[in-house]
């Protein structure tokens, strides 16, 4: 007694409690296991972005000097292509068949029309312009600007592109492309096509250029060919010094230090493009990623326990109604699709449904296939009876009773197969005819001594077997006295469906028949009992030729209802 009190008093309190504890650790709810899963989530997250800010802290230079390296060529290459450009647009306007008949005012003319922007010079072998499109035709024969280039083209028959030089006539800073206009293997003139240098400038975009970002073109000799920055406003030329600019002069930047830079040389002109970023712009970009990644760890934390909540709960909640709908299941309730979002818990929740609608309807159609198979036996036992009656009456002795009913029932047998494989609902007319007659030799398309035609026809169990067991006995007489006694015989069989059913069995070929002086087992199921299991007529003829049976039985006692 008083150990029991002691066992159930104030002292065994703590014990129970530490218990319940136990089981608790040992079996959290969901809500902390995925509270708990998304801190494990979130934590190497976060730890792998400061991992990855220092990373960037340290090569965002490193990828600053890439891509300002990348951009010069870019740029570079922009240039060049406008250039190739123009070598392309020179050397077709070389070949002008005015030049050839000597006509230079029509190609003074044409030469202007087709350069936008520019300006084209022809030099003659003497080193004098004699056509300049800037000035009217004729001009009074005058030195060329930049002899050592057109000499250059002279002598070496290739085309060359020009260092900046000031044009008097344009009163601006100019380079140009020289070909040479070859006639007749030897170079005539040559067609100088120049342009102000600062118009590649338009040739750089925002695109090409990143804000605060800055570029300077020189040519061969150190001259400005042009000198961008980039701003919030787009891109802009700069007034640099003509002669060695700096890219510091550009940024307006005086320490070099300051700054990082690239500067890429072209094989096509010589010149050379530099472009270059101030430091503060990638430390500016570092700074912004500490606070962002500072901001987003806090909200991003709160936002795990927020959601690891919420989330918990929307989980756990469908759970419960699935172990309930479990445990109705088990009790042969029926049980109720869940309504959740989850929906690896809602197909659960469809399947355990549907297994408890399919097992009812299982057990009713177990009792309704019950019903219906023992209402097809009793049909069939009455059939089978009737059969043996039949046979028993027409047969002699014994042994005819045993071959005649052994054939019925194996011609039932046949149609009962069939329908069989269709769920004893129905059975196709040509199928049935192709299995009845395949001891004969006949198939669904016919056979040597078989046509078989007529439409689809889905037969009824009823009429597959009544029409199945008059094809058998017309086969089997067919066989032992008709066409298919001989080789040179054949059957047509062939059918129609509209309002009435129309069925004929044709036999051709084969020897004379004459009518039997003795109506036969055989003759009473291909005829009384065909037509009464029908309710149609038949008719068959003993015509010389062979048998002719035919079947008129209405629609609706044929097909399936």
């Amino acid at each position: 007694m008083t150990v029991q009190a002691q066992a159930s008093g104030p002292a065994a309190r703590p014990w129970r409690q530490s218990a319940r504890r136990g089981r608790l650790l040992r079996r959290l709810p969901l809500l902390v296991h995925i509270t708990g899963f998304a801190l494990l989530i979130f934590l190497p997250a976060l730890l792998f972005s400061v991992y990855l800010v220092v990373q960037f802290s340290r090569q965002q230079e490193q990828l600053a000097a890439g891509q300002v390296a990348d951009t010069a060529v870019i740029v570079s290459s922009a240039i060049d292509r406008e250039i190739y450009g123009m070598l392309t647009a020179a050397n077709v306007l070389a070949s002008s068949p005015f030049i050839d008949e000597d006509d230079l005012s029509r190609f003074h003319e044409r030469t202007g029309q087709a350069l936008h922007g520019a300006n084209a010079v022809l030099v003659d072998q003497s080193m004098d312009v004699v056509l300049n499109t800037r000035l009217p035709f004729p001009m009074e024969p005058r030195p060329t600007v930049a002899p050592d280039v057109v000499e250059k083209v002279f002598k070496t028959r290739t085309p060359q592109v020009s260092d900046v030089y000031f044009g008097p006539n344009a009163e601006d800073f100019l380079f140009h492309v020289a070909v040479p206009v070859i006639r007749n293997n030897k170079v005539v003139y040559v067609l100088v096509v120049n342009r102000p240098a600062e118009s590649l400038g338009a040739l750089i975009t925002s695109r090409t250029l990143p804000e605060a970002w800055a570029t300077v073109v020189k040519d061969g000799k150190g001259h400005r060919v042009f000198a961008a920055l980039s701003s919030g406003s787009g891109v802009g030329l700069r007034p640099v010094a003509q002669e060695n600019p700096s890219i510091a002069e550009t940024l307006g930047d005086g320490d070099p230090a300051g700054m990082i830079e690239a500067s890429q040389s072209s094989f096509l002109t010589g010149w050379t493009t530099t472009v270059a970023v101030p430091r503060s712009v990638i430390d500016r970009t570092v700074l912004q990623s500490w606070k962002m990644l500072a901001a987003a760890g806090i909200v991003l934390l709160m936002f795990c326990v927020m959601l690891a909540f919420l989330f918990g709960r929307w989980i756990a909640a469908p759970i419960q109604r699935l172990s309930d709908q479990a445990e109705a299941i088990g009790k042969g309730q029926p049980a109720v699709p869940i309504r959740t979002n989850i929906e690896e818990i809602g197909e659960v929740s469809k399947v355990l449904a549907l297994a408890s609608r399919e097992r009812r309807e299982a057990e009713e159609q177990n009792r309704l296939l019950m019903r219906e198979m023992t209402h097809r036996a009793k049909n069939q036992y009455a059939l089978i009876a009737a059969i043996a009656r039949r046979a028993a009456k027409e047969s002699s002795d014994t042994s005819q009773f045993l071959a005649t009913l052994s054939d019925a029932l194996n011609s039932l047998a046949r149609s009962a197969d069939l329908l069989a494989g269709k769920g004893w609902d129905s059975a196709p007319l040509r199928s049935l005819v192709a299995s009845q007659l395949q001891a004969f030799g006949a198939s669904e398309e016919g056979g040597e001594q078989f046509t078989i035609r007529g439409p689809m026809v889905q037969l009824n169990p009823s009429a597959a077997q009544t029409i199945g067991l008059a094809l058998h006995e017309l086969a089997t007489n067919a066989a032992k006295y008709g066409a298919l006694s001989v080789d040179e015989g054949a059957v047509e069989i062939e059918w129609n469906l509209d309002t009435d059913f129309v069925m004929t069995w044709r036999e051709l070929g084969g020897p004379a028949v004459s009518p039997p002086r003795h109506q036969g087992f055989g003759s009473l199921v291909v005829k009384k009992m065909t037509a009464r299991g029908l309710g149609g007529d038949v008719d068959m003829e003993f015509a010389p030729t062979g048998v002719v049976w035919r079947l008129v039985a209405p629609a609706d006692s044929i097909t399936v209802s």
